[in-house]
């Protein structure tokens, strides 16, 4: 029992993570992206 406890608090924890970065991307704006960067689309 204390293992799936602690399986469920690591995922709910990862949840409140992601719905923080989520929530900081909407007041703040995503991350700018890097000139010359990989990602760059030419």
């Amino acid at each position: 029992m204390t293992d799936v406890l602690v399986v469920v608090v690591t995922l709910a924890f990862f949840a409140l993570c992601a719905g923080y970065v989520h929530v900081c991307d909407r007041v703040i704006g995503p991350d700018e992206p890097i000139a010359g960067s990989a990602t760059e689309v030419a």
